[in-house]
């Protein structure tokens, strides 16, 4: 029985130490990418967002919005950027962000799914979206490239003329008091407050609804109808007091 228990002993305390040795390989980072491996051609401005022409439109808004997600393909000789699905809980994470934007009808989060077996080119996500509903699409990647250093960039673009109207970006890089990066996936509790990642998702998500607002603000009602020149009978207009 003694030798039965240190037997098992010896098993858990392996199978830790290989689950331990997995959850620090899990953690690794990525290179530091840019926003030519998203749009080509395209260089990201410095946390913050730039509208890329003097934009003026005329009944855009209210509208919905796409939204595409890409993340590392993990190959560091050739670094590239895949196409992947929100998780339930990122997508809740924009929709709150956007809540009370009135000029915002709705998200629509697009898949792998929703473009296959097109490749998911800025052309055919654009050509998607637009025939989802939605004038406006924001195409965005992630990128951990340090312990607790991070940063968002994304494009944000004109569905029917696939052309960009703003670049976007957010870069945060958080220390503890000994000036060095610690990961807070290796301290227990909740750390979002220090967690890199976290806050530069959550900073890069009202970087963007700062963008739409300004896009909104340039955009005018549509044009309305020319009032008819029917008038209401005599008789009709009941507001009248009638004289006898």
């Amino acid at each position: 029985m003694r030798q039965q228990r240190a037997t098992i002993a010896a098993t858990l305390a392996i199978t830790t130490m290989l689950s331990g040795c997995a959850t620090r390989r899990s953690q690794g980072y990525e290179p530091r990418l840019d926003l030519s491996l998203l749009a080509p051609g395209l260089a990201a401005p410095d946390n913050a967002f730039t509208l890329l022409a003097e934009v003026h439109t005329e009944g855009r808004f209210a509208c919905p919005l796409a939204v595409a997600k890409f993340g590392w393909a993990g190959d560091e000789s050739a670094p590239a950027l895949v196409f992947q699905t929100l998780s339930p809980e990122e997508e809740a994470r924009w929709t709150e962000q956007v809540r009370g934007v009135a000029a915002l009808r709705d998200l629509i989060f697009l898949r792998p799914l929703t473009v296959r077996p097109e490749e998911p080119t800025v052309a055919n996500l654009c050509a998607t979206a637009q025939r989802l509903g939605a004038p406006l699409l924001l195409v965005y990647a992630p990128n951990v490239f340090g312990p607790n250093s991070a940063q968002v960039f994304g494009v944000l673009y004109d569905t029917a003329s696939c052309h960009a109207l703003a670049t976007l970006h957010v870069s945060r890089a958080l220390r503890d008091e000994e000036g060095n990066e610690v990961s807070p996936a290796e301290k227990r509790g909740d750390h979002r407050d220090i967690d890199a990642p976290y806050q530069a998702q959550r900073a890069f998500e009202a970087q963007t609804v700062a963008c739409l607002r300004e896009l909104i603000h340039r955009d005018v009602p549509p044009a309305t109808t020319q009032p008819h020149h029917w008038q209401q009978p005599l008789t009709e207009r009941w507001w009248i007091r009638m004289r006898r």
